[in-house]
């Protein structure tokens, strides 16, 4: 039997032989894909396969991009406000925005338009130094219809060509659509609960000292929340309306949870809109507290969007909750630091 020592192990000559047989099979393998991106891709496609990806965005580029971005949207704002304002014998006004080769019937008189805002903007086109943006505009026009005045918002869009931070318009601006309402995204509160359970009477607790600066806010906020009572308080009194919850006990047991609260502040006795507040809530040494204000509900997972609603029924939903009738024990709240 034939054996070959190699860095202190022995192999036979088969296993040898079986091991060169499967080096050249991956070569040839290599060979064949070389060969392949050779024909299909050129040399360009063989040095792609082994260099390193193209590198992201740089800030430099992304800063960039944003100013353009802010650009084109200054410029569409201006001229729809001015065109649609324009009246017969302007047709100036309108040529320092859009070429002499677009004809533009003016009315006589220009109509009142005002605050102006960018609800879309997206760049179409780039090449050679130039960018084509594509804006769309919405401003709010009065219009008198008998005795009452109508000033409905409405959207035009503008597409901008950009040569260097120079601007003019492709074509005169187009009426369309506006954006319409999306659908609900389905939020993740499964329980409403009662006043009296323990979730409830904290979140009422940190939203009576946050929007009036009434009470000891570190009463009811984790130590390392970092949330202190607005100033100056904007509110004078804070009535909870809703509280729901990811917790179906709603604070009997657990130790997090998901709160949503919607309040009805007041200002010197005069109601004021409903305000919500998202919160992330944790139990410790068996006392409920906030540890954030959420910058976001939370949502269902995976996300699950319902139907869109129109503007009139935009505040109802079907969600199916469950109610915490009373809790199992009552709220314990830190002893106030300061009053």
């Amino acid at each position: 039997m034939v054996s070959v020592t190699s860095g202190g192990r022995a192999d036979s000559g088969a296993a040898l032989l079986r091991r060169m047989a499967a080096r050249r099979r991956r070569d040839n393998v290599v060979v064949v894909i070389l060969a392949a991106l050779a024909v299909f891709g050129g040399g360009h496609a063989i040095l792609d396969a082994f260099s390193d990806p193209p590198p992201g965005p740089s800030d430099n580029s992304t800063i960039s991009l944003l100013g353009k971005s802010q650009l084109a949207e200054s410029f569409a704002r201006d001229f729809v406000v001015t065109y649609l304002s324009a009246g017969a014998g302007q047709q100036d006004r309108i040529q320092e925005f859009v070429g002499g080769a677009q004809q533009a019937t003016l009315p006589t008189t220009g109509r009142p338009v005002s605050d102006p805002s960018v609800v879309y903007v997206s760049r179409e086109l780039t090449s050679g130094g130039v960018d084509v943006w594509g804006v769309t505009v919405s401003v709010r026009i009065t219009r008198r219809i008998g005795a009452a005045a109508d000033d409905s918002r409405q959207c035009y869009q503008v597409s901008v060509a950009m040569v260097e931070g120079r601007m003019r318009a492709l074509s005169l601006p187009a009426a369309v659509e506006p954006p319409g309402h999306g659908p609900e995204l389905a939020l993740n509160y499964g329980a409403t609960c009662a006043a009296d359970t323990p979730l409830a009477q904290v979140a009422a607790g940190f939203l009576q000292a946050l929007l009036t600066g009434t009470g000891d806010i570190a009463r009811y906020t984790t130590p390392t929340s970092g949330i202190g009572a607005l100033r100056p308080a904007p509110f004078t009194s804070a009535e909870t309306a809703t509280v729901n919850a990811d917790d179906a006990s709603c604070g009997a047991n657990g130790s997090t949870a998901r709160v949503l609260v919607s309040v009805n502040p007041k200002l010197d006795g005069a109601g004021t809109p409903t305000l919500a507040y998202p919160l992330t809530m944790l139990r410790e040494a068996g006392q409920w507290q906030v540890k954030s204000v959420d910058s976001v509900p939370a949502l269902h997972l995976p996300l699950t969007a319902g139907s869109a609603q129109s503007a009139a029924g935009a505040g109802a939903t079907s969600t199916t909750t469950t109610t915490a009738k009373g809790p199992a024990s009552a709220a314990q709240v830190p002893q106030a630091t300061q009053n």
